[in-house]
């Protein structure tokens, strides 16, 4: 260079710069060198100690040493160049764990920072320098794939995870960020910093089996949805939805329990069904509560501990029969059962059977309850004892005085409610069902379920109610009048006043009522005959029965549905039939015209009406006494069926008293095809109205049903118009 050309800028800067860049790259040249050496010793001392590493288990992050280097971009996410005191440490095996999130197990890898020169160092040329020892180029590619390690594994979890962007918008750094920033970012983590070592490791766990869930999602699904069944059968088959049994079990094959609302009963197998006879209903009519309506069995001492034994029927309540004999106890308000099932499910429909031939005895009579029809028919017989005669509807005016509200009488009437009042409680535990219950009475029992379907609150204790042979004449006359009229009965007992009527022996107050208060053996009225002056046991008392039955059911619609009717010859009797060995037609003429309609003249009229045989009369006198009666009360009700048995049996040819209540209960065994499509008519009829509350539906209008081999409707029936129109129907009607 000549004197004469100075030094320009553009020749003088390069190399002061050069210079200078030299000298920084060899300072930090030595100072990378001291902080590798000391971390390879500590790294050195660790790897002395054991450590097993299952493969496929999570790696622990190692604690940076202190004085260790955190690079900037390559351990950190760090969002500016500030120390994230509050971010989880970042070591160099941080990004390596995350590895596991992969599909594939991951193998532990660990990062050693060799100690290397800066393999970006420059000569003063400002090229790479490419010589050196032959352990300074592996170390540089030592290095290098230190760097590319980690680098991979974060673009994948970057990829599988693209919300982790928002965690990471500090990037990787490049190999200018090395370069030129990695002197600002050089820092120390002190090694007793567990509090962020144990939060990243329950981090690290929790995203584990995050993770492990949400691989295995189907299968896990898979494995509740089974153990959800497998609790469902177990829970099912051990009885935790269990129903009511359908049965309780037999004791020694005959013997079955039940419940009321009194205790325990037991009772036995009978013709394929159960019977329970003898359960107490009503507290026991006797002492002070002789002569006072029943009164439910609400009394502990009256119930029992231990199970009762229902095996066999109690005595009936005390009563006269027809020759003169007096039978039953006072202590008598039980009730037999008679059922197919002892279940819970599928009730079947009650019957209670209501059987007197008066109203002073001959109760139950035909109305026992039959354990074969109960099965055949799928029905509930419930026959209940109840008082008669002088006990069951004696009034008088001492007795109403003794008692407060004042009334006497239908006692008796008082057993039968008390008695559907029990069923209504307890037939549900007998397989009974309480709102399909049946009144079925016959004779003076028919007297009193028609009496009973008038009552204003009758569907409270039945739905419905079948009355066989009853009585049409029902009391008209007010209690005060009744009672004056019976006064005469203190006379034959020896007593002024109720408390001499409670001590009085029973069978006493029995035998004591008077001839003229006995029902009279049915036959054609006499000519002293005067109806005004029978005694009438039942009484319009002000409580059970308010107003005459008549005026009921012809004023108004009854609350229950009602089936009444008769036997074509009901009227017939043992008396009557044996008064002669032989009833020739001069016989028959002969009783007719001793009668009260030969004192009439119509001798003859009548004989043009019903042959001069014992048939003829016995169908007269029925006509008269039952049937006709019977059907001139029908005429006054309405949506009530009428029927009459016209199918005759034994030898005398007639259809007695008892035909249709002995096919309806299967008394006796049909033989003849004509005796078979009898009962199948009488049982149809009867078990179609117990079942579904009426007759068929082919017999539409107010008809007279005629019951023989078959069932025909008939606009009226035999010779009630001629009868009432001489006005003896119903004014001879029978009472009982």
């Amino acid at each position: 260079m000549s004197q004469t050309e100075q030094p320009t800028e553009e020749n003088v800067a390069p190399t002061a710069t050069e210079d200078k860049k030299s000298i920084q790259e060899e300072e930090r040249e030595k100072i990378l060198n001291v902080e590798n050496e000391q971390k390879n010793s500590i790294e050195l001392a660790e790897e002395k100690k054991p450590k097993e590493v299952k493969e496929g288990m999570e790696v622990k992050p190692k604690k940076i040493p202190i004085g260790g280097i955190q690079m900037p971009g390559f351990f950190t996410r760090s969002k500016s160049k500030e120390q994230c005191k509050d971010e989880d440490q970042a070591e160099g095996t941080e990004l390596i764990e995350q590895e596991e999130k992969k599909e594939e197990t991951p193998v532990p890898i660990r990062i050693k920072l060799p100690t290397l020169p800066n393999p970006f160092k420059k000569n003063k040329t400002g090229d790479v320098e490419e010589g050196g020892k032959e352990g300074e180029t592996k170390d540089k590619l030592k290095l290098l794939e230190s760097i590319r390690l980690p680098i991979v594994s974060v673009f994948q979890r970057i990829k599988r995870n693209p919300d982790a962007s928002n965690q990471s918008q500090a990037g990787l750094a490049s190999m200018e960020t090395l370069d030129d920033k990695s002197n600002n970012e050089l820092k120390t983590i002190p090694l007793d910093d567990k509090t962020e070592t144990d939060k990243q490791e329950q981090t690290d766990i929790l995203e584990y089996l995050t993770q492990m869930m949400k691989k295995y999602k189907i299968a896990i699904g898979g494995c509740l949805i089974f153990l959800l069944l497998i609790i469902i059968i177990v829970v099912c088959t051990t009885g935790g939805g269990q129903e009511i049994p359908r049965s309780p079990p037999l004791k020694d094959g005959k013997y079955i329990e039940t419940v009321t609302s009194c205790g325990i009963v037991e009772g036995k197998m009978e013709d394929s069904s159960f019977t329970f006879r003898g359960i107490p209903y009503a507290l026991p009519p006797v002492g002070n509560l002789r002569f006072k309506y029943a009164q439910p069995l609400n009394q502990v001492e009256y119930c029992w501990n231990a199970t009762l034994k229902a095996h066999n029927a109690t005595p009936t309540c005390l009563q006269v029969l027809g020759n003169g004999s007096i039978i039953g106890v006072e202590d008598c308000l039980t009730l037999d059962i008679v059922t197919p099932y002892v279940r819970y499910d599928n009730p079947l429909p009650v019957v209670v059977l209501i059987g007197a031939d008066s109203f002073i005895g001959g109760s139950p009579g035909k109305m026992r309850p039959s354990a074969r029809y109960a099965r055949s028919r799928d029905v509930v017989f419930v026959r209940p004892n109840f008082r008669l005669g002088a006990l069951g509807f004696l009034s008088l005016d001492v007795l109403s005085k003794s008692d407060y509200p004042h009334t006497s009488g239908n006692y008796g009437l008082s057993d039968i409610l008390e008695a559907l009042w029990w069923i209504q409680l307890n037939i549900e535990h007998f397989g009974g069902d309480k709102k399909s219950v049946t009144l079925f009475g016959h004779k003076a029992g028919a007297t009193l379920v028609t009496a009973l379907a008038t009552i204003p609150n009758a569907k409270k204790y039945f739905t419905r109610a079948w009355a066989s042979s009853g009585g049409a004449v029902y009391p008209s006359k007010p209690r005060n009048e009744s009672e004056a009229e019976a006064r005469s009965f203190l006379q034959h007992v020896d007593c002024e006043d109720a408390e001499c009527l409670r001590r009085a022996d029973a069978k006493k107050l029995i035998k004591s009522v008077q001839h003229t208060w006995r029902k009279p053996q049915p036959d054609l009225p006499g000519k002293d005959e005067d109806p005004s002056k029978r005694h009438q046991w039942l009484v319009i008392d002000g409580k059970i029965l308010k107003e005459n039955p008549s005026e009921v059911w012809s004023r108004r619609r009854l609350s229950v549905d009602l089936v009444i009717g008769s036997t074509a010859q009901a009227g017939s009797s043992e008396i009557l039939r044996f008064k002669h060995t032989n009833w020739t037609s001069s016989l028959v003429r002969h009783h007719i015209k001793e009668s009260l309609l030969g004192l009439q003249n119509i001798t003859d009229e009548v004989l043009k009406r019903y042959p001069a045989t014992y048939h003829g009369l016995s169908t007269l006198v029925t006509d008269i006494r039952i049937t006709c009666p019977l059907y001139t009360i029908w005429t006054e009700m309405s949506n009530v069926t009428f029927y009459v048995v016209n199918r005759t049996r034994w030898e005398n040819k007639i259809a007695d008293i008892d035909s249709d209540i002995e096919a309806i209960l299967g008394r006796y065994e049909p033989k003849t095809p004509e005796q078979k499509r009898y009962f199948s008519s009488m049982q149809g009829l009867f078990y179609s109205f117990v079942w579904h509350g009426k007759i068929d539906q082919k017999f539409t209008g107010k008809n007279v049903l005629i019951v023989d081999q078959d069932v025909l409707p008939n606009a009226t029936y035999s010779e009630c118009g001629l009868w009432a129109l001489k006005n003896i129907v119903p004014r001879f009607a029978a009472l009982d």
